[in-house]
């Protein structure tokens, strides 16, 4: 007697499926089971489809339902159009088809490939198909990876949503064009940023201002409500996320994230060498200044602490005692003056002999208002040597970095070009060898010899031309370096007033001695360090 089969019928379609043109619609697959079924008299009990779910996965809510309902009973037959539809992880698949299903109770038909388990002699037919599967769904990975990778390498944006600042421009989505509506809103947090504010300073500042966070906006252009409140307000890591986004330079930076495996999906970062940067595909919102000005101040170590009226002070993570290299205090005198007005008087001292007293450092107290002064005399002074006399001023920067100075990069240079030329002679002397050998002019075992002497030999020379090219290297990148500094410097020889951007774009650090008496005159020692050279003596 013919057994009563209650039939699932299983149906899945994924986007990998969609890309390479497989007519697999998870219609089709319903429609073609279904009258399978009917043909055969056996009863529906229902239909489980997954749609746009890779078969690499088994952990998927309709299939989880149909083993559910198997495992009840509700069904003893389970009904797929081919193999590849249960999955493409072989592995994953034989123990469906070998364990699972036969432990339930349960018979599993593929109709297309002509597998039926109640049928013992086409189990090699099972596992050469599920083998085949699941190599096709690794081949279909290294496609998919392939042309993404190949996107990334030519600077075509890659992704379901614009950075805060641009949208996808109409003719070419992989292309991006400034937003008017949110680039402020990124030019701005890049000055908040500039001028001393932390992450979460910036974070509720433009929540205090209600400017719209990126999801917001996102939600306004579609015209919809946000109803499940997902990122409704600022928050210090969004902040530093676009803070660290070389998108708004310019450049696009891709390839940092990917699937663990074509099995397992689970998205993971990658290392900085695996990303795929390509400079200058769009429109920038900010200077390279500015990115250069940010990412100085997140090296710093400093916290920039705000007074109570959420103002930082001027040179809050600036300003270190010069003896015990601890960051100086901010003070302000609360005091008014007699007329009524308030006091502006403003000094610094360093902060473990406030802590700690006179055991662990001595005040280094400094007024502001003088240290100011000292700072923009300084300033004007080297502006106008850049101007004036650029070539002397970047020769005592650079013998200040480099006791050699330029002759030690000329020396370096010219070592590197011996070591070329003798490396391409011994690449020559290598074939001549051969040669040699070749047509009976010495013998095997002096030409071994002498590759091996040469082998020798280059190998030295090219672990020689790796360390000279490293110092040459660190050299050029000092001048690189002070060539940007003069081009900075040069334009505020006529500096008038000292804000706290002008500051953070100038000057790195500033070390603070101890006030003593020479002769009857009280001095002290003042070192400013600026950004991208450090100390310039003159």
């Amino acid at each position: 007697m013919q057994e009563t089969y209650n039939v699932g019928i299983y149906c899945r379609l994924s986007r990998d499926d969609e890309r390479t043109g497989e007519s697999v619609s998870i219609e089709n697959q319903r429609e073609m089971l279904s009258r399978y079924v009917r043909e055969q008299g056996w009863n529906l009990y229902d239909t489980y489809c997954d749609d746009g779910v890779s078969g690499t996965t088994f952990d998927r809510p309709n299939f989880n339902r149909l083993i559910a309902d198997a495992t009840a009973g509700k069904i003893n037959l389970v009904l797929c159009k081919d193999l590849s539809r249960l999955g493409r992880d072989y592995i994953e698949s034989g123990k469906y088809t070998d364990v699972v299903f036969p432990s339930l109770g349960c018979r599993f038909i593929a109709l297309n490939d002509g597998v039926d388990t109640i049928h013992k002699n086409n189990e090699m037919l099972v596992i050469l198909k599920n083998v085949m599967n699941d190599l096709y769904a690794r081949d279909t990975s290294n496609k998919i990876r392939a042309v993404k990778q190949s996107t990334f390498k030519a600077g075509k944006y890659v992704g379901c949503y614009a950075p805060i600042g641009y949208l996808k421009s109409p003719e070419d989505k992989h292309v991006l064009v400034i937003d008017p509506v949110t680039a402020p809103v990124v030019t701005r947090i890049f000055d908040l940023r500039c001028q001393g504010y932390s992450y979460r300073k910036i974070a509720t500042t433009l929540n205090a201002e209600h400017v719209p966070t990126p999801t917001t906006f996102y939600y306004m252009r579609q015209g919809k409500l946000n109803i499940r409140k997902d990122g409704d307000f600022w928050a210090p890591p969004t902040v530093k996320s676009i803070l660290r986004n070389e998108v708004y330079l310019g450049h696009m930076v891709q390839n940092k994230t990917g699937n663990l495996s074509y099995k397992v999906h689970k998205q993971i970062a990658k290392p900085e060498s695996e990303w795929i940067r390509v400079e200058n595909t769009h429109e920038p919102l900010i200077s390279r200044e500015t990115w250069d000005m940010v990412r100085e101040l997140d090296a710093r170590k400093a916290k920039f602490r705000s007074s109570k009226t959420g103002e930082t002070a001027l040179f809050t993570g600036v300003l270190f005692c010069m003896d015990c290299k601890s960051p100086m205090r901010h003070y302000k005198d609360g005091r008014k003056r007699k007329d009524g007005s308030p006091s502006a008087y403003q000094s610094y001292a360093c902060n473990r002999y406030v802590a700690g007293g006179k055991t662990v450092c001595s005040g280094h107290i400094i007024n502001q208002r003088v240290l100011i002064d000292l700072l923009l005399i300084d300033i004007r002074f080297k502006a106008a040597l850049a101007q004036n006399q650029p070539d002397a001023l970047k020769e005592k920067i650079m013998a200040q970095k480099n006791a050699a100075g330029l002759e030690q990069r000329k020396t370096l240079q010219a070592t590197l070009d011996t070591l070329d030329k003798r490396l391409a002679e011994l690449e020559k002397l290598v074939v001549a060898a051969y040669e040699d050998k070749v047509k009976g002019r010495i013998p095997e075992t002096v030409c071994v010899q002498l590759l091996k002497r040469y082998e020798d030999e280059r190998r030295s020379k090219l672990e020689q031309r790796t360390k000279l090219s490293a110092q040459l290297e660190s050299c050029q990148e000092d001048e690189k370096a002070t060539d940007d500094w003069l081009t900075l410097i040069r334009d505020y020889s006529k500096l008038e007033e000292l804000d706290r951007p002008t500051l953070l774009r100038l000057v790195k650090r500033i070390e603070v001695g101890e006030r003593r008496t020479v002769n009857g005159h009280d001095e002290r020692d003042i070192k400013i360090y600026y950004n991208f050279v450090g100390f310039v003596e003159l």
